[in-house]
């Protein structure tokens, strides 16, 4: 970043910029003073929003970047992603708290990125593109840091029940990845009773979101259940918004969520 509050970067169309802009915008909002809550919550919209210009605008295309765009001064943080798609009309986009939309797999996004800044603007751009400018109001507080964790597993029997313990940042990519292959890798050996405890997720993002809802039908489908157990405030939150804590059991204490699946 500059002297003057700015910063430019044109970035790949790969998973990797989303990752990089999230760390920048980690980096940078620590720095001006956002709480520890409230720059986890910007770093949502960023990934979001960078995840969305990458796939959706972009395809992943190597062809194709992202241009990514900071400036920051004593009253607000601004962050400007433009990508090179054929651009949508959010108004077009379904409501995923709707009933009838709270098992599909994706579409958070945009709902996500709207709760977690102060101001959110989106436009088409000639001949191509969208442009999404995303404001944090600066606040007066001090700064964030925090470790960047991939997702493991570990599981453990317990009365016929699978208890997953994940521990890390459940996103798009590696980690909703280990989330999909371990859940159905334990459907696969004929486990119909799943609890995935949620205690040490630090992170979670709409495709995340859309992982934990594509467990939970997947099990379904196949006359199994998948419940969470120790959902952290962070996660929990993200449950609220969306809508999805009326579609899974939650518990907060191992013997009752065990007990349910009797």
């Amino acid at each position: 970043m500059t002297n003057g509050g700015t910063l430019q970067l044109n970035l790949e169309s790969t998973l990797d910029s989303v990752e990089a802009a999230e760390l920048i915008v980690q980096q940078l909002a620590g720095r001006r003073g956002f709480s520890e809550q409230e720059v986890e919550k910007f770093m949502i919209a960023i990934r979001e929003t960078m995840a969305n210009a990458i796939s959706h605008g972009n395809g992943y295309s190597r062809e194709k970047s992202v241009y990514f765009g900071v400036v920051a001064d004593s009253t607000q943080f601004k962050v400007t992603v433009r990508d090179q798609g054929l651009g949508f009309d959010p108004e077009e986009v379904p409501d995923p708290t709707a009933e009838d939309n709270l098992l599909r797999t994706s579409g958070r996004g945009l709902l996500l990125m709207r709760s977690f800044v102060d101001e959110l603007a989106i436009r088409r751009r000639d001949p191509a593109g969208t442009e999404v400018v995303l404001i944090k109001y600066s606040p007066k507080s001090t700064s964030h840091k925090e470790e960047d964790v991939s997702l493991t597993t570990n599981i453990r029997e317990v009365d016929g029940v699978s208890i997953v313990f994940l521990s890390g940042r459940i996103t798009l990519g590696e980690g909703s990845g280990v989330l999909r292959e371990t859940v159905r890798e334990l459907l696969g050996k004929g486990q119909k009773k799943i609890l995935l405890n949620l205690e040490g997720v630090s992170y979670i993002d709409s495709s995340g979101l859309g992982e934990l809802v594509s467990s939970y039908t997947t099990a379904a489908n196949q006359g199994a259940k998948v419940k969470l157990l120790n959902v952290q405030k962070k996660v929990n939150d993200l449950l609220q918004i969306t809508k999805l804590y009326t579609v899974f059991d939650s518990f907060t204490d191992e013997a009752a969520a065990v007990t349910s699946f009797s």
